[in-house]
């Protein structure tokens, strides 16, 4: 038996550390005697087992300890093989419109006015759907609606959704509506729709009521974008059952003071259906970040019982444009992956949509440097790569110097540690 190589702890009060094992996502809280016993006998974990047998059966538990033949590194790169190579779940992302409602100062995309799916694109989307399962069978289709403000082209949504249900219920295949929406198109006939099926939805505060209108501005309504943001989150809360929401908060520092005003307006969220995911705007360096308002508006998050998605506390699967069973289809017909692209052009694109089969024609040579190990010695040999994963072929492919998820999140170590304690443990509670 040997230790596990993707273990660490930090003392988290006098004599008591918190022990993690970044494989099996397990912590355990050691006093001082129990921590001296691991720590001096890592080379020779039989002692542990002869002085303190009890704690030795834990270790093994959780994977801190594990037999001499396994190779950590090798498995973990196996389990991310497998992941980015199956065909259980075909992820259809589907740009309805690179047009939006809503001008946010923050925004990387470059908008297309009047942009929409045309129909000979969506009857192809249709073709290519039928033809992938022909193909592969798979059990869960998850159409998932971009932008732009995909709710600009409603239609074209109904038209897939439509289509989907159908084709779906014929072959007893799950079928998701996944949505990355401002929320503020969205009206109550289109809810009545969509509660007939299992719904995700991204949806974005940007602040409390005066920040976020002042970030999310309709130039040609001038509707309050922060009180139909909460009326259509309390819509959906109420109306769709099989529904799984993520508030996004994109914050700068003067987001950061709002954290508490915004909990108080979406409080009547259901937590074990809810998560709340926190993004730094791009535009904000790392070292200009407001570090205590972060920590503190994580700590409120946690503990007004919503779970926290912040880089990857915790991440542990790959990335969804990693997976060889995920498409993103152009408004136009173009091929990509990605959604975190600034201009969908023919440079960036990976392929191209034929019209009349609905297969898809990849760019090999782009595909081969997508698919490739592209990852750095230092994220295999890292203690956090089980939970992290290593980062992204596209991220990779753009920054030549060494860049690490974990650097730009404005947390130590053993701020994050305990963070994800706390996650876990809240995490528990909700679904126990």
């Amino acid at each position: 038996m040997k230790n596990s190589q993707y273990q660490f702890y930090e003392e988290i009060l006098p004599h008591q550390f918190l022990h993690y094992c970044s494989v099996s996502n397990c912590f355990l809280l050691l006093n001082e005697a129990c921590h001296k016993l691991f720590e001096e006998n890592v080379q020779n974990v039989e002692v542990i087992k002869a002085r303190n047998p009890k704690l030795y059966d834990k270790l093994v538990e959780n994977k801190f300890i594990i037999d001499d033949t396994i190779d950590e590194c090798g498995n973990i790169l196996v389990g991310k093989e497998k992941m980015v190579n199956s065909d259980r779940l075909y992820n259809v992302v589907v740009n309805t419109t690179l047009d939006c409602n809503l001008s946010c100062w923050y925004c990387y995309e470059n908008r297309i006015v009047g942009s929409k799916l045309s129909s000979g694109v969506i009857e192809a989307i249709k073709k290519n759907i039928y033809l992938h399962y022909e193909t592969t069978k798979f059990k869960t289709l998850k159409l998932s609606f971009f932008g732009g403000e995909p709710f600009l082209y409603f239609d074209g949504i109904k038209q897939l959704l439509d289509y989907s249900n159908v084709f779906c219920s014929e072959r007893s295949i799950e079928l998701i509506a996944d949505f990355t929406t401002n929320s503020t198109l969205i009206t109550s006939e289109q809810i009545n729709y969509l509660k007939q099926f299992r719904c995700h939805f991204q949806i974005t505060l940007d602040g409390g009521h005066s920040s976020h209108n002042k970030i999310k501005v309709d130039k040609i309504t001038g509707m309050d974008t922060y009180a139909k943001t909460i009326k259509t989150l309390k819509e959906i809360n109420e109306k769709i059952g099989k529904r799984w929401v993520a508030v996004r908060v994109n914050f700068d520092n003067r987001t950061l003071r709002d954290i508490e005003e915004i909990i108080d307006d979406i409080d009547f969220l259901d937590r074990r259906k809810t998560y709340v995911i926190i993004k730094k705007v791009w535009q904000l360096k790392t070292e200009k970040v407001n570090t205590e308002a972060l920590k503190n508006a994580i700590q409120t998050f946690l503990e007004r019982k919503f779970l926290v998605d912040y880089y990857f506390m915790p991440k542990g699967c790959v990335c969804f444009a990693e997976r060889k069973n995920q498409v993103l289809f152009n408004y136009d017909g173009k091929i990509f992956k990605c959604t975190t692209i600034s201009k969908f052009n023919d440079e960036n694109a990976l392929g191209k949509l034929d019209m009349i089969s609905g297969k898809i024609h990849w760019n090999e040579e782009k595909m081969k440097s997508w698919y490739s190990d592209m990852q750095p010695s230092y994220c295999k040999t890292c203690k956090w790569f089980p939970a992290c994963l290593g980062i992204c072929n596209r991220q990779l492919l753009v920054n030549k110097d060494k860049i690490c998820t974990f650097d730009a999140c404005n947390l130590t170590q053993k701020e994050y540690l305990m963070y994800l304690f706390k996650y876990n443990i809240l995490k528990n509670e909700l679904y126990k």
